[in-house]
């Protein structure tokens, strides 16, 4: 190729353009996420005002012949990425209806597209079948913020997420074999090349989607520049297949990202991670550019012959006839059918597949057909059905009774024991109110499946892609972080309430933790409620119980050891922040819900365990007599093991209180129960660094796969002998109920 023909005529224009286009199209990718737009439609509506036909400060032209060389690389990244996102394993799980519009669907909405567009408009049927091709797809880009904002039905709502989220990679396959057909010419002569390049393509696609895999399966690229790696991979693979077969690159990439995806290396999700972010990149800089291409008049032209009525062809006709045929003999009513058959918004793919195709044409002279006819057809294509179906699907879905409430869901960060009971009782059927669970513990998000409840095993921290993608938070009203770790608790309510808004996002947070009230993002609930990995070992260990009070004016909750946790009024659910929130908040008629925590680990430890009056002259003879008590009463238990176990504690660390009273503890094997011990000591025994001489023990003996019950056990004798009045009711104590009871009445 000569230099005259690659030549860039102004290189200013051509660098302000490709600048004006990156940054300008993620600032309005930005934009339309912050508003839960459609990304195309600002996307359209900025490239027709800063082009040619609007205030012309942006000009692809000026790039020369370098446009579709970009053009070219950004959509084999795009398709790249496509194909990392495709897994085959959810094809084969989604439901009938899904399945039949990702096969049978395509097929209708392909050859229904095509005849329209070959008995309106005057072109070949090959090429009527390019342009046909595409616009199968309809794309998460453009039905995700479409189902946020006007919240379908679930079962509708699923069909529409699954089948954009699965319908690219199938689509763009469809589309590259239908323009390698056209660019050969089609026919028996065109035959042999047509496979060799899709031969060609598929087999450097697999080689190259292997190699990578690979490379990465055995460590041989760090983790730091996968990323990297990957992307720079994807761009050779394109450039080679390019070099050994023109127009083959687009099914290579794409074969080798569903290879990649296939097989899922350990970095996978760092990777679609990383090649989302380029794709939204790149998706807004294609856009701008390419639609400042278009012509006002391509349309006026379009339209005149006919191109309204092949419009209306593809929405009134092709997809309720797609719609109808893949739901035949199922589950769905005739307001689902109705509302799907009218929402297939088209979107970024088709908008890109359809430009890129058109440039390469018109390189090779538009003899296989006119360029500006099948963009016109795709752009109008796009424009009605993501602003008319846009704008009305919310109306119609009312109409048809198959829109939701305002969002009222919960997502509990934390499928644990103390989660599900917790959902449970906030999941009360004649409410409306889901519960989702996100948990990076595979075990607990299958726990929380097999009990019934929608649960995802994601890392809560990904608010952003989470938010964007999964269909299932989609209804989200509120936020609940539930980990055993604060700070992160913290962290995880300001990445939610990015997305939701402060007011929507809360965390267990206790009030006796160090944080700062007013740099918490969000609500802090439950006031100072244990853990919840502590909770939930007392609800399994039936320890703790949940418990529903139906409020009234003479109302009192029965003792300390009563938490209400939430406050349910009709449809509003409300957390509480601590007790005191409770009598601000609660009316007659509301439903509290309430942990009842049992009299407390120390009580049900006590009732276990006696009371012995003892006169030991030193801390070996203390323990020695303490060993015999527990080998005595307790079954399994050797005193020479016991002690044992008190001289090593002793020796790290003194298990002296203060003010008298000390805690040896131990963990025994072959014990079933916690039990604790009270030994008397009437004429006190002096102890080495201790002002006071001992006077009460607390001999504390668990099982030795309950650290959390034991280390609570042992909190709450602290808790307990803080207390001056109630430390001097345990010293004057002269058997085991007067200890429980002096605890009880605290």
């Amino acid at each position: 190729m000569e230099a005259s023909h690659i030549a860039i005529a102004d290189p200013h224009t051509a660098l302000w353009t490709l600048c004006l286009a990156v940054g300008g199209g993620c600032l309005l990718t930005v934009l339309s996420r912050r508003l839960h737009l459609p990304t195309i439609v600002l996307l359209l509506c900025g490239g027709f005002a800063l082009g040619p036909e609007g205030l012309n400060l942006l000009r692809p032209d000026a790039l020369g012949h370098f446009l579709p060389v970009l053009v070219s690389l950004a959509v084999a990244l795009i398709l790249f990425e496509g194909g990392l996102t495709l897994d085959l394993k959810e094809f084969t799980q989604t439901s009938t209806v899904i399945q039949r519009l990702l096969s049978v669907g395509v097929v209708i909405t392909w050859f229904g597209s095509a005849l329209s567009a070959f008995v309106f408009l005057d072109t070949s049927p090959s090429y009527a079948l390019l342009m046909g091709s595409l616009v199968i797809v309809t794309g998460p880009t453009v039905i995700v913020p479409l189902l946020r904002r006007i919240r379908l039905s679930k079962r509708v709502a699923s069909i529409l997420h699954w089948e954009s989220v699965l319908i690219d990679s199938i689509g763009v396959f469809v589309a590259i074999l239908c323009y390698e057909w056209v660019i050969e010419g089609g026919g028996a002569v065109a035959l042999p090349n047509f496979i060799v390049r899709i031969l060609s393509g598929a087999t450097l696609g697999i080689l190259g989607g292997y190699l990578i895999y690979y490379t990465m399966r055995r460590g041989w690229v760090p983790d730091n520049i996968v990323n990297a790696f990957c992307l720079a991979g994807a761009m050779l693979l394109f450039g080679i297949t390019e070099l050994v077969r023109p127009e083959a690159g687009l099914l290579s990439v794409t074969v080798a990202g569903l290879i990649i995806g296939i097989n899922k290396p350990r970095q996978l999700r760092e990777v679609k991670a990383f090649k989302a972010e380029i794709v939204d990149l790149l998706i807004g800089m294609l856009f701008l550019l390419l639609v400042a291409r278009l012509e006002w008049m391509q349309f006026v032209s379009f339209y005149q012959n006919g191109g309204g009525w092949v419009l209306l062809s593809v929405i009134i006709l092709v997809r309720p006839i797609s719609v109808m045929a893949s739901s035949w003999g199922t589950n769905l009513d005739r307001r689902e059918k109705a509302l799907l058959s009218w929402v297939a918004p088209r979107g970024v793919v088709a908008a890109s597949m359809a430009s890129l195709f058109a440039l390469s044409l018109t390189e090779g002279g538009g003899t296989q057909g006119d360029p500006k006819l099948l963009e016109s057809f795709v752009y109008s294509v796009i424009c009605a059905t993501v602003i008319l179906q846009g704008l009305s699907s919310g109306l119609f879905a009312r109409i048809l009774g198959l829109q939701r409430p305002a969002p009222n869901d919960w997502v509990i960060i934390g499928a644990h024991n103390f989660g599900r009971e917790l959902a449970r009782h906030i999941n009360a059927p004649d409410k409306q109110q889901d519960i989702i669970f996100l948990d990076s513990n595979a075990r607990n998000a299958a726990l929380a499946r097999r009990e019934g409840f929608v649960a995802l095993h994601r890392d809560g921290m990904a608010a952003e892609e989470l938010y964007e993608e999964e269909q299932a938070l989609f209804g989200t009203g509120s936020i609940l972080a539930l980990t055993d770790n604060i700070e992160l608790n913290n962290i995880l309510m300001q990445r939610w309430a990015e997305k939701l808004g402060s007011e929507k996002v809360y965390g267990w947070i206790p009030e006796t933790s160090s944080h700062d009230i007013n740099r918490i993002t969000g609500q802090s609930v439950f006031g100072d409620l244990a853990r919840p990995s502590l909770i939930s070992n007392e609800l399994m260990q039936n320890e703790s119980s949940f418990q529903t009070i139906i409020w009234n004016e003479e109302t009192v909750l029965p003792t300390n050891d009563w938490h209400p946790l939430l406050v349910r009024r009709g449809r509003i659910l409300r957390t509480l922040k601590n007790d005191a929130a409770l009598q601000q908040f609660v009316r007659p008629g509301d439903e509290v819900i309430c942990l009842k925590r049992s009299k407390g680990f120390l009580v049900r430890a006590l009732q276990e365990g006696s009371f012995h009056n003892l006169q030991s002259t030193s801390l070996g003879a203390l323990y020695s007599e303490i060993a015999q008590i527990a080998d005595a009463q307790l079954s399994g238990v050797k005193s020479k093991v016991v002690i044992e176990h008190l001289e090593a504690q002793n020796t790290r660390y003194p298990a002296c209180l203060g003010h008298g009273i000390a805690i040896p503890h131990v963990h025994c094997e072959g014990l079933e129960q916690r039990t604790c011990f009270v030994i008397h000591l009437s004429s006190g025994l002096p102890v080495p660094n201790q002002s006071d001489a001992l006077q009460l023990i607390f001999f504390l003996m668990s099982p030795v796969d309950d650290t959390e019950g034991h280390l609570a056990t042992l909190n709450d004798i602290a808790k307990n002998c803080r207390s001056l009045k109630t430390r001097d009711k345990l010293l004057a104590a002269k058997a085991q109920s007067e200890i429980i009871e002096a605890i009880l009445t605290r």
